[in-house]
């Protein structure tokens, strides 16, 4: 996962003005990063006063935020001033997705017409039924 390190952007106010601007800024620098299309935020912390979502209960260390983010495909931490976190990740639904690269599925006809869903390269194919179809 891609860390980046932002300044708190308020030097005084309430606690929760100064969370709102970090999460904006959090917003912005995740909006900004090439290797994101439309981040999600999938979790966050706010140091200062302990609140943070999701719960994670049984799971309280330094790290919990990001052992959370990462087994759910989180791909970027923003830590603003050391006072919040907050995890991105990816959540278009890949109209490019040569931004990833390949799959490991393509979907081919045979000599009839029939549509199946291969390996790429073209062998271990399945045809492709009402409840198949819905995985591609």
């Amino acid at each position: 996962m891609k860390n980046l390190n932002a300044p708190q952007p308020l030097a005084g106010g309430s606690p929760a003005s100064r969370f709102q601007t970090a999460k904006a800024m959090a917003f912005t620098l995740a909006l900004a990063d090439p290797d994101l299309l439309e981040p999600e935020l999938v979790a966050w912390k706010d140091r200062t006063t302990s609140m943070a979502s999701p719960e994670l209960e049984g799971c309280s260390g330094p790290y919990d935020r990001r052992d959370y983010g990462i087994s759910h495909d989180g791909r970027l931490e923003v830590d603003v001033g050391g006072e919040a976190i907050f995890i991105f990740a990816e959540s278009s639904p890949c109209d490019s997705c040569e931004h990833f690269g390949p799959g490991p599925f393509i979907n081919l006809r045979d000599d009839q017409g029939n549509e199946m869903i291969c390996r790429t390269g073209g062998v271990t194919c399945m045809p492709l039924d009402e409840w198949t179809s819905k995985l591609t």
